[in-house]
């Protein structure tokens, strides 16, 4: 049985409503969906392309082919690419502002406030940026640009905050007076469970070993998706462009240092935003 004896009646109606659409906007796969498809589409395109310049080649106008296809690149997909991604991330924002409108817990709303603060500090980075001018590759180390990464990865530690306090806070818990009966119940109903696809399990040539490495280590799976594999591609991508180990740290460097403004574009942690929206119908009084 869940208990769901601690009732929020008290918490202000408006205030609530624009918390709980601020947990569904960020739970929101709209954005993502379109720049994937978007770009999906595009890699399609430059598939196309790669064969017609094979007889532009061959006609020795591949400099005139190029001189055509930058405005177009241009225009047709890094704008519109950008536009999208931009878009995804200011609803991400819109959302984590109205989460600043939760009235209690008070550290919930602190961690909030700091989730803010950590989305404008990739605001001023990008204006910083643009301002300055020059090649964006080697702005992204400098300290002003460092610091305004630094400030938004704090702001996505905060994030992660925001969503353990409200877990722990309005998440109803087992109660502890639930029968042992149904406890055991519970445990036969597991063994019954894990007997019965035994005998379907695959052996490790036809398993899909992404997915068991996700199941069976779900915190190394994160680490190796998020962390190294990035950092491993642009180890791999700065070696194949100048093959000097030394420009290794300032690729890996330059990784860190937007991974921030992706994260707050794309990190949707579904499962767990989708647990609140459901407890908040149980715990609070919308009227």
């Amino acid at each position: 049985m869940i208990d769901y004896s601690h009732q929020r009646a008290e918490l202000p109606a408006s205030r609530w409503k624009a918390v709980r659409l601020g947990l569904r906007l960020a739970n929101n796969y709209l954005g993502t969906v379109l720049v994937v498809w978007f770009y999906a589409l595009w890699v399609l395109i430059g598939l196309i392309l790669c064969l017609v310049f094979i007889p532009v080649a061959i006609g020795g106008k591949e400099d005139a082919f190029k001189n055509g296809l930058n405005p177009i690149a241009w225009y047709c997909f890094v704008v519109p690419l950008a536009v999208l991604a931009a878009a995804t991330w200011g609803v991400k924002f819109f959302s984590r502002l109205l989460w600043c409108a939760i009235p209690e817990p008070l550290l919930a709303a602190f961690l909030a406030l700091a989730s803010m603060i950590g989305r404008l500090g990739v605001v001023i980075g990008v204006v910083y940026l643009w301002l300055r001018g020059g090649p964006w590759g080697k702005g992204l180390l400098l300290p002003e640009v460092v610091a305004c990464s630094g400030i938004a990865w704090l702001g996505l530690v905060a994030e992660w905050g925001f969503i353990r306090t409200l877990e722990h806070e309005f998440i109803p818990v087992a109660n502890p007076a639930q029968s042992s009966g149904e406890m055991d119940n519970a445990g036969v109903n597991i063994g019954e469970a894990e007997r019965e696809t035994e005998p379907h399990k695959q052996n490790i040539l036809k398993r899909d070993l992404g997915e068991w490495f996700k199941r069976r280590f779900p915190n190394g799976y994160k680490l190796v998706v998020w962390i190294l594999f990035p950092l491993g591609y642009a180890a791999v991508s700065s070696l194949a462009d100048n093959g000097d180990p030394r420009a290794v740290p300032e690729a890996i460097l330059r990784v860190a240092v937007i991974a921030p403004a992706i994260l707050q574009t794309f990190w949707i942690p579904s499962d767990k935003l989708h647990r609140l929206i459901n407890a908040f119908s149980h715990t609070a009084s919308v009227k």
